[in-house]
């Protein structure tokens, strides 16, 4: 009896000496990406409501398109292609824009998109990932991902910095953060609002909000949002989303 409450006391003073090996950044985007429907994202074909437009995101195998289309008619439709292409269309007719318009037009696109598939997306070849301090916030431990983008395959906007605030048990996406240059830059802070499944999958809606200074830093935006000293600028829903065959 005493030899084994000894080698019980070892392993236990042992186990304590050597305690689990911390998540790396990496380790804690898959587990997240887990949590959302994993390779469910790989394959898939979906559509929602963002305001005023309609969404699509088809994926399959090395294919990736992303669409926007006006719900009033006459129906306008933007396509953005995996290779970065650009092609607007009305009815059956291609539409002639610009450069520039192509390029503002295509970010708009891919900014919805983008934030619909957090976290699939900090997995994107131009990702950056850094893993800073755990921080508490509401009572709930979160891991903090610093998220940064190399300018090869980072698109216009890669000089933007992300945090993301990760549920250390759970793995959920809670909350995130964000700074951006283009049209004049700013800030902004998001809370899940709504967080619901579908075909497998989870899918969240948020609240945006802001800071009263631009040149807020990103890591001091929770402990603001506790104190309630952040600015509600708007709602992001994604609605009637559904799932079409590939």
């Amino acid at each position: 009896m005493m030899r084994s409450f000894i080698t019980v006391f070892l392993v236990l003073f042992f186990w304590n000496c050597n305690p689990p090996k911390p998540f790396t950044a990496q380790e804690i985007v898959d587990k997240s990406y887990s949590f959302y429907g994993g390779s469910l994202w790989d394959n898939i074909h979906l559509q929602f409501q963002f305001r005023k437009h309609r969404y699509t995101l088809f994926r399959k195998a090395n294919q990736t398109v992303y669409t926007r289309s006006t719900i009033a008619t006459p129906t306008v439709v933007d396509s953005l292609f995996g290779s970065g292409s650009f092609r607007r269309s009305e009815g059956d007719q291609a539409v002639a824009l610009s450069d520039s318009l192509q390029s503002v037009y295509s970010e708009s696109v891919n900014s919805v998109l983008y934030f619909f598939q957090i976290p699939r997306v900090l997995n994107d070849a131009a990702v950056v990932k850094q893993r800073l301090a755990d921080i508490e916030l509401k009572g709930k431990k979160y891991h903090t991902l610093k998220i940064t983008f190399r300018q090869q395959a980072g698109g216009t906007d890669f000089e933007d910095e992300f945090r993301y605030w990760i549920d250390a048990e759970s793995f959920a996406v809670d909350y995130l953060a964000y700074n951006y240059i283009t049209d004049g830059g700013g800030i902004r802070f998001r809370s899940v609002s709504e967080r619901f499944e579908k075909f497998g999958m989870r899918f969240q809606n948020y609240t945006n909000y802001k800071p009263l200074l631009k040149d807020t830093p990103l890591d001091s935006l929770p402990r603001l949002f506790t104190r309630k000293q952040l600015i509600a600028v708007s709602q992001i829903n994604n609605l009637q989303i559904k799932k079409h065959p590939l």
